[in-house]
Formats: structure tokens, C-alpha cells, sequence
């Protein structure tokens, strides 16, 4: 019978206790009785020799070995008593402080039996009936009753672990004197005892077996065991001890079996299994978080951080995590095969595969896991394929891939052909984590104060073979998973803008840390500049990388400023946080590249346009008394410099992909760069912070009235709808691209929106003049200037 949240409540833990003293005061008289066996009965018989002798000595050594087991049975006994009040204390102080959540938080009034309801007692009548009224009522009761279920069936999975624990302690499993005697062996610790007594039923699972290898009850102690105590080491530390690496790998193919194949009316049982053990994985092997002198978080990958995690290694914590990493590279390059049961006629299978593989299988199931053990285990499984590169090749058997498929339902088990591309979606779900590991200038190994360069990105890019699913053509070296690159694509993403890989872009985003800066920097250089003497840019057309444009779009547009201050040379530009210093070279290769991606584009040139119209309205906000129309002039025209200057690197980036390229009709690319017109309202503020921002003292323009976000954002999707061709044909035919069109479209944006500043805010006619003939005159220039080669293609000289 399951504890209710009345029992729990009402429950007087201190028995235990007291229960706990009892076995000890027991323990003691145990202690004086195998004294007084040795020294009146034994050592009085010193010499005795014969038959009946040698029989009494036999019948002796199992006595007086029951006496010494009998006092280790008590003391282990209490201490398990001590050990069990302990943990269902805090487990109910847990329920307690999810009660007083719904009471503070939820606004609920919970009963002695843990139900739920909306307390009304604070309100008037009229506010009760229409807060009663409410649809959404119903939902917050249930989410909070769930809650409180939840936390009740935890102290109820921890009475079972701690009575698991107790009957085990106190049933003879020594091996040793009477059978049926005391228990020499008995554990003193619940998780310690829950960690092995968990191991030994996870060896026993057997795909071969339709019940899995184990009984409905031990399947059921199973899970209560590996639910109940992930998150502790000891229980987690010797969990891992007693599977060793080649356990745990065995443990999850067999998990995905079960519950793919043999057993699905179990499958979500052996799933939380599955996520249970992935926890208990981050639990054991978790490094910690290293603190200076005065209690600061160290830097993850500094040179400091590498000196106290070498230092950490040699601790007692770090020699397990060592012992362990040590094991996982050979279990996890090995490869392993068993046999599968026939299920339903269908017949036996067998299955074969590499054993870290298999670990991301498992991982991907969990969290927590620390930065170092994430990074560790990244350099390692690229050791393991630097030595063998064809070592993940498969025969397409998941993903949905249908040639030399396997398995049909371990297509859907989310198996992870590819274990380090499924470690860098893991490592994407922490956006610091990412940045740490694919930063050239981290390098958390590294003990001494020279920090050399790490390469992760540019192996992952120029030099590591991705075409991991075998075709079983002579002379063909494979081909792409289906999910190929995924996770290093949000690895990518959440590595440069510090944000999750699919999380929305607000104003209120994270600033850029110098790990993001230096992430979007090596992205900048590696993808925006050839492999070698010769090659070309990998996201060239026909090149691996080429469906990348278009993240690698939103990760630029992240960067409007520090763009700027490169490509024109204005390191006086605003940034969000750390500062990239991008190789010019590349960033216009990066760019053009880029921006022949019709999505790509458009994000780009939203990102751009929406930064320097913001910048602008700082600039013409913060006019300094005494101005006149020629310094106006100046400051207007540098403040749209940089912004036409990138509109005329992506227009060429537009005409290579229509002409060069040949992507598509251009009514084609004019759809596609529509799609990422969703991304303009996304960037007000993002840039510099100024939009709709306070008038400085002393301003010449005070804040806008009567537009704001949604003209400007309107101004800026129906700019790109007008800079893109609308012919293709008639572009060809002209040799390569008109660029007049796109020039005055440029022009006419960045003046009109330096006039409509200037008219709300009521500058003096001559003030007004200057402002908008900067914008006019920088914009002409700037745009030429990022036009760069595709100017010379011009069928009409530009004119004002």
C-alpha cells in the first residue's frame, strides 16, 4: 500500500532513532558475547586434539564467526536506521517546500490530504466568483496537485529503497557459517547498498528474454532504485564501479531493445530507466565548479581553471573520474554486437555497434553533466576516429534512413550514429559549455600559463569525414546521415550568441561573453576563408557546408556592430558586450557567402538595417549644442556609413547566388529572404540598446514621437522586398547585375529615415539639410565601397 500525503505528515520518524540506539546497545552485548566465547570457551580448549577435537574446532569457526557477523549485522543495522531517518526527513521537508510553493506561489489552499484548490479566502466575493470562473483554474490546480503526487511518491520510492535496504542488511549473504545466519556483509548505506543491488539487476537484462530477464517485481525494484537516487554520488559512484563502462554500454543497448523491440508494453518503463542511469552518469562524473582566492567562479578554460582541474585529478573524486574516462575510451571505440529474440515472427537480429555510440544513446536521455566531462569525452571519441576514421560507418540502419536498415523499430530508438555530432547537440543545451569547447583560445587540459589555440572547430570543419553511412559501392566513401551536423550546427549557434540553439532573439538577450566573441570569430575565419592554398570557403556552392548560410546568417546578424566596426573601420561603433575583432578578408568571403542564402540574406539585412537606424537616432539624439549643418552632415553620414557599406557586400553575395550560383528564379530568392522577415521585430534594441531610448542632455533630438517599433520594422521588411531583382533574365542580360536599383533603394532609406528624425523632433531647416544630405552622400559611398568587384558590372553609373 502506497504512503499518502496524510501518513507522511502525520509520521513520527523518531522511532527509527531510538530504534537505531537499540541495535548498537545490541551490537555491544554481541561484542561482549564473541569476548567471552574466545577467551572461556575457545582458549580454554588451547591443544585439544582427536577426532572430537577436530569436530568442536569446525562447529567452533562457524560460531565464533556468527558472533563477530551478528555485531556487524547491528552496527550496520543502525546505521542503515540513522541513514533512513535521515532521508525520509528530507524527503518529506521536500514535500513541505512544494506545499508551501503552492500556498505562496500558486495562490492554492492544500487539505491534510495533499489536495489542491484555489484559495478564495482572501477575496471578495465578486473577485472568488470570477477567479473561480476562470479557465485557467483548473490547469493550476492540476499542475499543483501533480506536484505534490510527485513529491509524495518520491518519500514513498525512498520507504521502499530504505525497507529494500533493511531486509537485505538483515538476510545472511556472506557466504560464509550457518546458512541463514548473520550477515557479515551487511551494507551501512542505502545508496551504497541501492547502487549495487541496482547493478547486479541491470546485468541480468537480457534482450534474448521476452520478460527482459527479470521478474515484473525486480523490473519494479529496478526502477524504483535508479529513480530514487540518481543525483547522489554514492549511490551513482558505486553504481558505475560495479557496471564498469562495458556494463553501461551493454545496460543501454539493452534498454533500447527492450523498449524498442522485445518489450514496448514496457517501453516507458525501461525509457526512465534509461534517463534514470543517463543521470546517474552526470551525477558520477561530475567535475566541479572551481572557485579563486576570494571565492569567484573560475573562468571555465583558463589557464587557472586547467591548473586546479589537474590538480582536482589527483584528489580521490578526480581518481574515479580518471579511472573512469580511462576504461570509457577503450569500451567506447570497441565494438559490440548481441543477439536480439525473434518478436512476433518477425525473427532474430543482431546488432552491432561502438560503444560510445551507444553513451551518447544514453546521454541524450539526461543532463547536468558537467562542462569538463562533456569536453573530455569530445576529445576523446575525435581521438578514437583520428585513429580510425571509418569507425562510426553503418549500413543507414536509423533516422529513418531505409537502405541496409537494421532494425525497423531501432530506427525510432534515437540510436546516435554519430556520437560526436550527438555530443555537440548535448553540449548546445548549455550555451557556455558550447562557447568553452569550440573557443580557439580554451583549452581546459592546459596546466601551465601558455594557452595554445585549440582546433575543435577547424577539425570539425576542414578535416573530420562526416559521410558515415556506408553504400557498399566500390570506391564510394559513403554518404551523410540524415541528421548530419545537427548538433555541431547548434553547437555553432549557442557557442557564438550565448543563447539556446532555437531560443527567440529579444533585446533583452545575453551579452556576448569573449568565449561567444571568440566562437563567432573562428566561425568567421574558418568558414569565410579557404581550407588551403587553392580551395575554396566550404559553404561554397556544391561544398559540404553550403546548407550552413542560413545559421550561419543568424549567428552574424547577432553581431551587427562589431561587423561595422570591421568592414569600415569604426571602432567606435556599439557592441553587445565583448567585442569580435573578425579578419577582414574572411568576414567579406563569410558575408558574401552567406548572404547568397536567400534566408540568409534577409536576416542579415535585417539585423544591419535595424542597427543602423538605431545607431542613427543616437547619433541625431545626441547632436551637440552649437552643431551646424556641415558637422551634422558628418555625424549623420558616418552614422549610415557602415550600414550601406555591408548592403553593398550582400547585394553582390545576391547577385553571385542568381548568376553565379544559379539558386533560382529570382522571384524564388525574393520568397525565401521574405521568410526571414520575422526576424526583424527581433532585432529592435538588440544592436546598440538606443531605440525609442531618452533624449541626452543638451540633445538637438529628443526621442521620436509616433513611430517606433513596428514603422521602422515595417520600413525595413518592405526595403528588402524592393532591393531584391525581380528579373533574372533581364539582370543576366545586362551582364550581371544592375546595381543602380538596389544603390538608390539604399540611399533613399537611410535619408528618409535621417529626415523623419529630424522633421518630429523640429531641427532648424539649414540643421535638417545637413543631416539628410550626409545620410544621401555616405550612404552612395558606403554602398559602392561593400559593392566592391560587382560595381564594375554596373550597366548605369551610379548617380545621386
Amino acid at each position: 500500500m502506497e504512503l499518502t500525503y496524510h501518513d507522511i505528515m502525520n509520521a513520527d520518524f523518531s522511532s527509527l532513532s531510538e530504534t537505531a540506539k537499540n541495535w548498537r546497545i545490541l551490537r555491544d552485548r554481541c561484542d561482549i558475547f564473541h569476548d567471552a566465547y574466545h577467551g572461556n570457551v575457545r582458549k580454554k580448549l588451547k591443544g585439544w586434539s582427536g577426532e572430537s577435537a577436530d569436530a568442536f574446532w569446525k562447529s567452533s569457526k562457524i560460531t565464533a564467526h556468527e558472533f563477530a557477523a551478528a555485531k556487524k549485522q547491528a552496527g550496520k543495522i543502525a546505521d542503515l536506521l540513522d541513514d533512513c531517518h535521515h532521508r525520509l526527513t528530507a524527503a518529506r521537508e521536500h514535500l513541505k517546500k512544494v506545499r508551501d510553493q503552492a500556498v505562496h506561489e500558486g495562490g492554492m489552499k492544500v487539505d491534510a490530504y495533499g489536495k489542491c484548490n484555489l484559495d478564495t479566502s482572501g477575496m471578495t466575493s465578486g473577485e472568488a466568483q470570477s477567479a473561480l470562473r476562470d479557465p485557467g483554474r483548473a490547469d493550476e490546480e492540476t499542475k499543483w496537485n501533480g506536484r505534490i503526487r510527485d513529491a509524495v511518491k518520491h518519500v514513498d520510492d525512498v520507504d521502499y529503497e530504505n525497507m529494500l535496504t533493511l531486509k537485505a542488511a538483515a538476510t545472511d549473504k556472506d557466504g560464509k557459517g550457518e546458512d541463514g545466519g548473520f550477515n557479515s556483509a551487511a551494507a551501512g548505506d542505502v545508496e551504497k547498498y541501492a547502487g549495487k543491488r541496482a547493478a547486479d539487476l541491470i546485468e541480468r537484462l537480457d534482450s534474448r528474454e521476452g520478460d527482459g530477464g527479470l521478474s515484473p517485481a525486480e523490473r519494479h525494484e529496478l526502477q524504483v532504485l535508479l529513480r530514487t537516487d540518481p543525483e547522489d554520488k554514492q549511490f551513482s559512484r558505486t553504481l558505475l564501479n560495479s557496471l564498469q563502462p562495458d556494463g553501461l554500454i551493454d545496460a543501454t543497448n539493452q534498454l533500447n531493445a527492450l523498449a524498442y523491440r522485445v518489450d514496448k508494453d514496457n517501453q516507458g518503463v525501461y525509457l526512465g530507466m534509461e534517463k534514470s542511469l543517463a543521470t546517474s552518469l552526470a551525477s558520477a562524473t561530475r567535475v566541479p565548479v572551481f572557485r579563486d582566492g576570494e571565492g569567484k567562479k573560475v573562468k571555465l578554460s583558463s589557464p587557472e581553471y586547467g591548473k586546479k582541474y589537474t590538480a582536482w585529478l589527483a584528489s580521490r573524486d578526480g581518481a574515479f573520474y580518471d579511472k573512469w574516462r580511462e576504461g570509457m575510451r577503450k569500451a567506447g571505440a570497441d565494438e559490440w554486437s548481441y543477439e536480439l529474440r525473434d518478436v512476433g515472427g518477425v525473427g532474430g537480429s543482431s546488432y552491432h555497434g561502438r560503444g560510445y555510440q551507444s553513451l551518447i544513446t544514453l546521454m541524450k536521455h539526461g543532463d547536468g553533466y558537467s562542462p569538463q566531462m562533456l569536453y573530455d569525452l569530445g576529445d576523446d571519441i575525435r581521438a578514437a576516429e583520428e585513429k580510425d576514421s571509418d569507425i562510426w560507418d553503418h549500413g543507414g540502419f536509423d533516422k529513418g534512413v531505409s537502405e541496409g536498415s537494421l532494425l525497423p523499430e531501432m530506427r525510432n530508438s534515437t540510436f546516435e550514429n554519430d556520437p560526436y555530432d550527438g555530443l555537440l547537440k548535448i553540449m548546445s543545451k548549455d550555451p557556455e559549455t558550447a562557447a568553452g569547447y569550440l573557443d580557439p583560445a580554451s583549452d581546459a587540459d592546459l596546466s601551465d600559463d601558455e594557452v595554445d589555440k585549440n582546433d575543435r572547430m577547424e577539425y570539425l570543419v576542414h578535416d573530420r569525414d562526416w559521410k558515415i553511412v556506408d553504400t557498399g559501392r566500390y570506391d564510394d566513401h559513403g554518404k551523410l546521415d540524415k541528421d548530419a551536423r545537427e548538433g555541431f550546427e547548434a553547437a555553432l549557434k549557442a557557442g557564438a550568441t550565448g543563447r539556446l540553439p532555437d531560443a527567440v532573439v529579444t533585446k533583452d538577450a545575453p551579452l556576448h561573453s569573449a568565449e561567444n566573441a571568440g566562437v563567432m570569430e573562428e566561425a568567421v575565419r574558418v568558414f569565410g576563408g579557404p581550407a588551403g592554398d587553392g580551395e575554396v570557403s566550404p559553404l561554397a556552392k556544391g561544398e559540404d557546408f553550403t546548407g550552413f548560410r542560413g545559421t550561419l546568417g543568424e549567428m552574424i546578424a547577432d553581431y551587427p556592430g562589431d561587423v561595422q566596426r570591421e568592414m569600415y573601420g569604426d571602432d567606435d561603433l556599439p557592441v553587445r558586450g565583448h567585442a569580435a575583432n573578425f579578419d577582414v578578408g574572411a568576414l567579406h568571403e563569410y558575408l558574401n557567402q552567406v548572404g547568397r542564402d536567400p534566408y540568409g540574406y534577409g536576416v542579415v539585412q535585417a539585423s544591419q538595417q535595424m542597427y543602423t537606424v538605431e545607431h542613427l537616432q543616437a547619433v541625431m539624439r545626441d547632436l551637440p549644442h552649437g552643431a551646424d549643418a556641415s558637422d551634422v552632415r558628418d555625424y549623420v553620414g558616418d552614422a549610415v556609413a557602415g550600414g550601406a557599406y555591408v548592403n553593398g557586400v550582400l547585394s553582390e553575395a545576391r547577385a553571385d547566388a542568381l548568376f553565379d550560383d544559379k539558386v533560382a528564379e529570382a522571384r524564388d530568392f525574393n520568397e525565401k529572404a521574405e521568410e526571414a522577415s520575422e526576424w526583424v521585430n527581433r532585432f529592435v534594441g538588440l544592436g546598440t540598446g538606443n531605440l525609442g531610448g531618452d533624449g541626452g542632455g543638451g540633445a538637438l533630438v529628443s526621442t521620436p514621437v509616433g513611430w517606433a517599433q513596428e514603422e521602422l520594422s515595417s520600413a525595413i521588411v518592405e526595403h528588402i522586398k524592393r532591393d531584391l531583382p525581380q528579373e533574372a533574365a533581364k539582370g543576366e542580360a545586362e551582364s550581371k547585375y544592375n546595381f543602380t536599383s538596389t544603390q538608390e533603394s539604399v540611399r533613399d532609406f537611410y535619408r528618409g529615415w535621417a529626415e523623419d528624425f529630424g522633421r518630429d523632433s523640429g531641427l532648424r531647416a539649414e540643421i535638417l539639410e545637413g543631416a539628410i544630405a550626409g545620410a544621401r552622400r555616405e550612404s552612395i559611398a558606403g554602398f559602392q565601397d561593400g559593392a566592391g568587384t560587382s560595381r564594375g558590372h554596373a550597366t548605369v553609373e551610379p548617380t545621386e
